[in-house]
């Protein structure tokens, strides 16, 4: 956990003067909870919209981790009026992934996912963050 000093107390803080305070926030989260022995294993971090843009998911790729975040308001490099486009006629249940390449030469997945008729979920995620196979449900 960390504790937030509003806005002029965390422009200090580490990393948010490169990449902003929710990005930079997200990376200290991620890279203080991993133990010193464990600094070479690649994490993955799940997120809700708070920490959710393409910049953060992007920073977290950097830092050689894997992440999943839900899309809501922050949707700056975001494909979102596309996949709305899509996905406007289609049943809950369909989904669409979009892969496209950072500027630093990562890759993310871009995910719009059909929930019901009128409501569609967002999400960015690194290459290798999970699989957007269909999976076995357990009743």
């Amino acid at each position: 956990m960390e504790i937030q000093r509003g806005k002029d107390g965390m422009k200090t803080q580490k990393f948010n003067s490169d990449v902003g305070a929710t990005a930079g926030c997200t990376l200290r989260l991620l890279l203080d909870m991993i133990p010193s022995e464990k600094q070479n294993i690649k994490q993955g971090i799940h997120a809700d919209a708070w920490f959710r843009s393409v910049k953060t998911a992007s920073e977290v790729s950097q830092c050689g981790h894997e992440a999943v975040f839900q899309v809501k308001q922050c949707y700056y490099l975001f494909p979102k009026a596309f996949i709305e486009d899509i996905l406007k006629d289609a049943p809950g249940g369909v989904h669409i992934a979009l892969e496209g390449t950072t500027l630093c030469e990562g890759t993310l997945i871009a995910v719009g996912y059909q929930y019901s008729r009128k409501t569609a979920l967002f999400f960015i995620l690194t290459k290798n963050a999970g699989s957007l196979s269909e999976g076995n449900l357990m009743r």
